[in-house]
């Protein structure tokens, strides 16, 4: 059997011969960082952060989708007349024992719409309308 060559003591933050985990920064006594492990962990996290703060401008800038009732029940009116002039799927549903086809709501449909769908949904069970979500 050959002698074994020079093995590296480290290998995937490890110790081979102690299998402990060997800390990555000079700070702690440990092998220095090479690869720059922690300025990326570092911008990972500034990304992230830029992320969320984004996404919660972007929800504390909305506001109320309609101004006031007047305007809400045009929406609805609006978007209902929209939506009967769509192409729609059906979809099977139960009523007692028996089964009805009920119209569904196109999803691109309620992906343009999203803002106002909160109230158009409500107006739609309140007109007793068919049409499935």
């Amino acid at each position: 059997m050959k002698h074994m060559r020079h093995i590296k003591k480290i290998h995937n933050g490890k110790n081979r011969r102690t299998n402990q985990k060997v800390r990555r920064n000079k700070n702690s006594g440990g092998i220095p960082d090479t690869t720059g492990f922690q300025q990326i962990k570092l911008e990972e996290k500034q990304v992230k952060q830029a992320r969320q703060d984004k996404r919660q401008k972007k929800i504390d800038s909305r506001g109320p989708c309609c101004k006031d009732p007047a305007a809400l029940k045009a929406k609805n009116e609006q978007l209902l007349s929209e939506l009967r002039s769509t192409s729609k799927g059906r979809t099977l549903k139960t009523v007692g024992s028996r089964w009805v086809e009920v119209p569904m709501v196109p999803q691109w449909f309620i992906a343009n719409n999203r803002s106002h769908m909160a109230h158009f949904r409500q107006y739609v069970e309140a007109m007793n309308l068919p049409y499935k979500f």
